[in-house]
């Protein structure tokens, strides 16, 4: 085909294809309903005047019986003209042998006709009764036949024929099919338009929510569908609209998290920078003065160091990348491990670690990961400890539950701030920030969250803050 008449057909959309199913069910469902209507209107009324027929048959043979035996010709041909006077109606009486004795028809070619040869005669003349449909012996209608032997004392008599044209029934059967389908365009036309109201109220929805997740992937986070309905594309515009929201809510955590840790590495590398720049410009001539920037550029570096394994930590951790290694461990062996960490920072700050917990409690945990929780959270209450002061960790069996107490002595958190301190680089109350990374928290939520467990802070009146550590136990410890 040449490109210039080339085409394609365009696709149809939801709500065109809901109609155009929905409609041709109907006319399906419609259209075979109506032809079994028809097929069995017209079985009905084929049955009721072949019954018909058999019945005036029967009784006729009964009467021409009689005249049979008699030899009654003249009557027998009075007989046969007074029963066969209906126009639509033939009536015919046979000799044994074949040849016509009367007739209700005024056609002379009858005594010319072999009558042996026309359906259902020769059977009725072997002595049994014949019926059905066949054409007029002259050919120019359909009719019914019933072909009734007269047998007395075993002998045959004779035949009556009786036949009636089925041209009337036909055109009852005509106006009927009329009428149906009359009856069949009302419906399918008042259909249609329902079906395409019904169609338009789905559609509209599917097109809306369509447009909506289109401008979502634009990054257009700010649109809402308007889309109230009782059933489940209500239910599911609901929830686009809760997608949204939380996309949203998920973006503004994106750029600031991008914003917060951008600062938070650009502040160790622009110390690092000076320094080393101070050290290159001749700092490095005076001992005392290049040992002091050496030992600034390894803190930096440290720093800096630290921060680019928590990110790589908390990435891991949220894209669900980081394999828990989870058995039944003892508790205490961890929480030993965790404040072991801390203990010679925690002797230069001169804070003591209180550790206090029920010997029999076994967790169903990552012993690495979650020592790794532990040891966020016992940092974070070492940095706001004051000297002389002292960190307890208090564990309990609570139901099904571990729970771990980790109290400091430090200023303690606001209560505005209680929600944010799990987030990363929370930073509203920068009395709680002093040095570190500014994401411990956030890894620690994230460890034990992925554990099946929960961590809060403890509504206490302050001093200090206590953060509240639940942890599954064991199967065979619960």
């Amino acid at each position: 085909m040449p490109a210039s008449v080339r085409f394609r057909l365009r696709p149809l959309d939801v709500r065109q294809r809901l109609f155009a199913t929905t409609l041709g069910l109907l006319v399906l469902g419609a259209g075979s309903l109506a032809s079994v209507v028809l097929w069995s209107f017209a079985r009905f009324f084929l049955a009721s005047a072949e019954a018909d027929l058999a019945a005036r048959t029967q009784a006729i043979a009964e009467t021409a019986a009689e005249l049979l035996e008699h030899r009654d010709d003249e009557r027998l041909r009075v007989l046969v003209e007074r029963y066969g006077a209906q126009e639509s109606i033939a009536l015919r009486v046979l000799a044994p042998d074949g040849r016509l004795l009367a007739t209700s028809q005024k056609d002379p070619r009858e005594h010319a006709i072999d009558w042996t040869a026309v359906p259902g005669v020769a059977g009725a003349l072997a002595g049994h009764e014949q019926s059905g449909t066949a054409k007029g012996t002259h050919g120019y209608d359909d009719r019914i036949y019933d072909n009734v032997p007269i047998v007395r004392d075993g002998q045959l008599l004779g035949v009556v024929r009786m036949s009636r044209s089925l041209a009337q029934l036909q055109a009852h059967t005509r106006e009927t099919v009329f009428t149906v389908l009359v009856a069949l365009g009302v419906i399918l036309a008042v259909g249609s338009g329902f079906i395409a109201w019904f169609a338009r109220g789905l559609g509209r929805p599917i097109a809306q929510m369509r447009d909506f997740a289109v401008a979502l992937g634009r990054g257009e986070l700010g649109t809402r569908l308007a889309i109230a309905r009782p059933d489940e594309l209500g239910e599911l515009a609901a929830e686009l609209n809760r997608m949204a929201e939380r996309l949203g809510a998920l973006e503004q955590e994106r750029r600031s998290f991008l914003a917060n840790a951008s600062h938070e590495l650009r502040t160790p590398v622009s110390n690092l920078r000076v320094t080393l720049q101070a050290l290159d410009d001749g700092a490095g001539d005076d001992p005392e003065l290049r040992a002091r920037f050496l030992r600034t550029a390894v803190d930096e570096t440290t720093r800096l160091g630290s921060l680019i394994q928590d990110l790589l930590d908390l990435g891991h951790l949220e894209a669900g990348a980081a394999r828990l290694d989870r058995h039944d461990v003892p508790l205490r062996p961890v929480l030993e491990r965790a404040t072991r960490a801390i203990e010679g920072r925690a002797l230069d700050r001169r804070v003591s670690l209180l550790l206090d917990l029920d010997e029999d409690l076994t967790v169903n945990i990552d012993p690495e990961r979650i020592a790794q929780a532990l040891l966020c959270v016992l940092d974070n209450a070492l940095k706001f400890s004051p000297p002389g002061g002292l960190i307890e960790v208090v564990a309990r069996r609570r139901g099904t539950h571990a729970e771990l107490a980790v109290r400091d002595q430090g200023p303690g958190i606001a209560d505005a701030d209680r929600p944010h301190v799990f987030e990363q680089f929370y930073t509203a109350d920068r009395s709680r920030r002093r040095g570190g990374t500014g994401l411990g928290l956030a890894i620690a939520r994230r460890i034990v969250d992925a554990h099946g467990g929960t961590i809060t802070v403890a509504d206490e009146p302050s001093p200090g803050a206590t953060f509240v550590l639940r942890l599954p136990l064991a199967a065979a410890a619960v």
